[in-house]
Order: C-alpha cells, then sequence, then structure tokens
C-alpha cells in the first residue's frame, strides 16, 4: 500500500494484485481508489504481466506462481526498500542482521532526534519506506535524514539502493523455511554492501562469528564491539561505551547506567554510536540521548505482574538466537511460551539454557509438536495450543517469583497478522487478569 501511494504520486499507473480476497477491505478500496490505483484482490490477472516493473511484497516467496510468471516474462523485480530509495535525497542510515535491528534503529531514531536532526524511522518497523518519504515531503524538513530497519527479504529485490551507512549486527540461522540454504540468508543480508563507494560506511560486529570469517571488500568499514578494547570504533572500555575518534578515545556513558539491561542492548548501543558519529559529534548529547532512550514494544517488555509472577512480551524473537538472548535475561525459574508458524530452526539450540532454570515449556500454534519432537524428551513441555491457554496454565501452577516468558522463537503468521499483534495480544491478556499489577 506505501509502494502504491508513493508511486502513484510521483505520476505511476499503478496496479496492485493481491491473492489474497479477504485482504480486499473497505479502507484499502478507498486509499486506491482515492489515489487513482488499479486494484485486483483474490487473483493475479494477466494484467500484472503488461507492467514495467513489478514491487513485490517481502512476505511472497520466489517459489509462488505468479513470480514465475514474472520472471519468465523478464519484468523487473524491485522491493519496496529499493523503490523507495529513488526518492530518497538524503543520508540513509540501514541496518540489517538476524537479531536486534529494531532496537538498534530505535536507538538511532532517538540519538538524531536528540541532536535535534530530522530523523526518520521505518522499513521493516512501523512505517513502510515509501511511507517515510511521503511523510518527509509533506514535512518539509530541509536536512532530513532516513533510518530504515531492513529484512533479508526486502533486500532480496535491491538494485541500486545504497545507504550512506549500512550497519549489519550479526548473522545466525534463520528463515531456513524460505532460503534454500543458510549461506543464500547470509548473502541476502550482506547484499546490502554490493553499492557501497567511497563515499558510504560499513558498519560490523567485531563480537560476532560469523562477521569476522569473512573479508568485506568495502571502501569505508567500522567494528564496534563489547569484548574487545582495541581494533574497534565503538567501544566497551573500562565498563564505559565510548568511540574512537580522530582525536582520540571519546567516553560516552558508564554501560551500568544505560536503561536498557543485558549485553546484547551494549551491542546495540554500540552499532547505534558508530552509526550517528558523522552526524552527531557532542559526547554529550550521545550520552543524553542513550540515558533516555526506552525499550522497544515486544522486545523482553515487561507487561506487569500476576499472584507474584512477572510476565514479559519478547513476540519479536522470531528466531531460535533472539529467544537465547531473552532467556539469558533472567535467572528466576522460567515459563517460557514457545511456538508459532516454524522456520526450520533447531530448537534443541535452546536445551544447554533452560535445563535447570524452566519450570516448563508451554507450547502454541503450528509448531507445537515440531518443538516437542525436538526437546521434549529433555524438557517438560506442554502443548497448550493457544496464548489464552499458556497463560491460564502458567497461572495456575506457577509460583510467586517465577517468571512467564512470551519468547517464541518462530514467525506470528499461524495464528497471527504479525509479532506486533501476537505481543499485543498477550499483553492485553495478561493486563486484563485479576490481581495484575506493575
Amino acid at each position: 500500500m506505501g509502494a502504491a501511494r508513493l508511486l502513484s504520486r510521483f505520476g505511476a499507473k499503478v496496479l496492485v494484485s493481491e491473492i489474497s480476497a479477504d485482504r480486499f477491505t473497505a479502507d484499502k478500496r478507498k486509499i486506491l481508489g482515492d489515489i487513482g490505483a488499479e486494484f485486483e484482490f483474490g487473483y493475479h490477472s494477466q494484467d500484472v504481466l503488461a507492467s514495467d516493473f513489478v514491487v513485490v511484497s517481502p512476505g511472497i516467496p520466489e517459489s509462488v506462481d505468479i513470480m514465475k510468471k514474472i520472471r519468465a516474462a523478464k519484468i523487473p523485480i524491485y522491493s519496496e526498500i529499493e523503490i523507495s530509495s529513488w526518492f530518497m535525497d538524503a543520508p540513509i542510515i540501514a541496518v540489517t542482521g538476524s537479531n536486534g535491528k529494531t532496537t538498534t534503529v530505535n536507538i538511532i531514531h532517538h540519538l538524531l532526534q536528540t541532536a535535534g536532526l530530522d530523523s526518520f524511522l521505518g522499513g521493516n518497523v512501523g512505517i513502510a519506506a515509501s511511507d517515510m518519504v511521503i511523510a518527509q515531503l509533506d514535512s518539509q524538513a530541509q536536512n532530513p535524514i532516513f533510518v530504515l530497519e531492513v529484512s533479508s527479504f526486502q533486500l532480496d529485490h535491491i538494485e541500486s539502493f545504497k545507504p550512506q551507512v549500512a550497519v549489519v549486527l550479526n548473522l545466525t540461522p534463520d528463515h531456513l523455511d524460505r532460503y534454500q540454504s543458510l549461506n543464500d540468508y547470509y548473502e541476502s543480508k550482506l547484499g546490502m554492501f554490493r553499492n557501497l563507494d567511497a563515499g558510504c560506511t560499513a558498519i560490523l560486529n567485531r563480537d560476532d562469528p560469523e562477521l569476522s570469517l569473512r573479508d568485506f571488500q568495502v571502501p569505508n568499514k567500522r567494528y564496534f564491539s563489547v569484548e574487545s578494547s582495541i581494533g574497534g570504533t565503538a567501544m566497551l572500555a573500562e565498563g564505559v561505551l565510548g568511540l574512537m575518534r580522530e582525536g582520540g578515545w571519546s567516553p560516552v556513558l558508564p554501560a551500568k547506567v544505560l536503561p536498557i539491561p543485558g549485553k546484547h542492548n551494549l551491542s546495540n548501543a554500540l552499532a547505534a554510536l558508530a552509526a550517528v558519529m558523522d552526524f552527531v559529534d557532542s559526547p554529550e548529547v550521545l550520552a543524553q540521548g542513550l540515558m533516555t532512550f526506552a525499550s522497544v514494544p515486544h522486545r523482553i517488555e515487561y507487561v506487569g505482574k500476576v499472584k507474584g509472577i512477572r510476565c514479559y512480551n519478547d513476540s519479536k524473537a522470531t528466531n531460535i538466537a533472539s529467544t537465547e538472548v531473552a532467556i539469558e535475561s533472567f535467572s528466576q525459574p522460567l515459563w517460557l511460551i514457545l511456538g508459532g508458524k516454524d522456520k526450520g530452526g533447531d530448537f534443541t539450540e535452546l536445551l544447554h539454557l533452560l535445563e535447570g532454570r524452566s519450570r516448563e515449556i508451554l507450547l502454541i500454534g503450528d509448531a507445537a509438536e515440531i518443538i516437542e519432537n525436538q526437546i521434549g524428551r529433555s524438557l517438560h513441555t506442554q502443548r497448550v495450543e493457544t496464548l489464552e491457554n499458556a497463560i491460564q496454565y502458567c497461572f495456575e501452577q506457577g509460583e510467586p517469583g517465577d517468571v512467564l516468558l512470551l519468547s517464541p522463537a518462530c514467525a506470528s503468521f499461524d495464528q497471527f497478522e504479525n509479532y506486533e499483534a501476537r505481543g499485543d495480544h498477550f499483553r492485553q491478556l495478561i493486563t486484563a487478569q485479576e490481581g495484575w499489577s506493575l
């Protein structure tokens, strides 16, 4: 919908083609009618194959019939990120990686805003990149900066996309239901470096095993690190987050006062500092930005306490590595909700973290049987099917001092529209419980 709005604004003749008839809502019909776009729902007509180019939703895999027909017709295929970048006449800071993207782009956006800069945040989080362009044009901001969270799906169909700052946080297994191999998934992420020139900077995590094995042939690169205080631009040194600038070491903030907990968030904060250092000089402004940053929804988000059990919404954890980070954030006895739409992950990787510390693993959604088969012999598991049942079971069996954590390690699309809807539903169920309190 964002791509349709943007392209129509600049004079393109737009056809929106959607295979699912139930998405033909009145509000979408009105929006498309108002912008003069043609549309079809419930089928893909031959008109699609008469296009000059096609903008594909990131949710559509290469294997579906319409994609095969488009390729056979030799019609160019672009992602919405690609076409939006055609109209972004301003610096782009783009962040990808398997985990931590949403927190990092939000920190970057907050740091820029704290410095008084016109930052526009979107992409794979919140607002579509195309709608960011429209918002920037309507605001008439004089010196905008676009901050984009970018997924591998969005990078699959780029051609000229060239961010001024390109951040890769980490590479861990994910989306193995979509890509033929793990390397294909990694190469999709790293495609963000494809068009970088001397005016661009790549920012890399020195602590990530997969990234550290690769030699990136890019004109300019910076490293950030929590574990090493040498050879990097953004580092943790003697308990202080800081930057290595031309004039030497510039301390920014003691790690112990960063308001978002966990080693992973120290890494996210350092990545953000490295990303904005060309735009914000003042260590004091950077410190103020970090000090006033609040954690993003759906990422280890505390939502309340019921019967002495503290409840956390980590619906954003849609892969194994992200769930590992969440588990490591707690020392209390844990009720963990896993499941959803399986993405081909290996759930046995969670065993070493959960053995001896989990009360019970509550399994929901389509992946429940898969997860049970992988870890059920080693851990206490209970197939409860839904969030409602998981919450009820935990509160019936749990004890004060326990933690209930929704960190599914799966996509949400079996039962919910997206991970936000899943997290919102969890939060609503918790806050509706008798005895709920913050």
